[in-house]
């Protein structure tokens, strides 16, 4: 469409990408089934298109599928249940945060809209996800082989669930959305 920005529809709702966001649920449990080269992309695709503060991208990702790195995963992070059959470490990129206080603020807020594009670019692939942030960050770091500017934020396991998964109960939505004040 002319005048339209590269990328940007123009053209009417999207009702997939709707119920892709209204019916995404946490999935703890995986099948052994693994997750392909294509749909690592397609996953990784989606990290990357995320926005970020300033544009300044400050994230890196490690994608771990290999058996006995895994393990060492599962041994440090209490917060992943399951042993999925891939796990993505979401971390804060130091060397590309935006100067100032709000730095970590900013990173951390960069990083997880990254997590929620995976999360929901895995459930429109037919996987699903759970993100964890206890894990120990030393090892973690120590096996992942991060740099020091990289500070691992969360840990995202990632797979097909295990078993057909229930809508969870959500809070209303005239409990926590007010119009123009609280309370509206």
């Amino acid at each position: 469409m002319e005048g339209a920005e590269p990328g940007h529809r123009d053209d009417g709702p999207n009702p997939h990408m709707l119920r892709v966001l209204t019916s995404r649920r946490v999935v703890r449990s995986f099948s052994d089934r693994p997750v392909d080269d294509e749909t690592l992309e397609h996953l990784a695709d989606a990290m990357v298109a995320a926005p970020s503060a300033s544009n300044k991208q400050a994230w890196g990702f490690v994608m771990v599928r290999r058996t006995r790195t895994l393990r060492m995963v599962h041994a440090f992070s209490p917060g992943i249940i399951e042993r999925p059959p891939l796990v993505v470490a979401a971390c804060f990129d130091r060397s590309r945060a935006v100067g100032g206080g709000g730095a970590w603020d900013e990173g951390m807020l960069c990083v997880a809209m990254a997590v929620e594009n995976l999360l929901l670019a895995a459930h429109a692939l037919g996987l699903g996800g759970c993100p964890s942030a206890s894990f120990r960050k030393a090892p973690v770091r120590r096996f992942l082989g991060l740099p020091e500017h990289l500070e691992p934020l969360l840990l995202v396991s990632i797979g097909h669930p295990a078993r057909p998964l229930e809508a969870a109960p959500r809070r209303d939505r005239n409990e926590v959305i007010s119009h123009e004040c609280w309370g509206n």
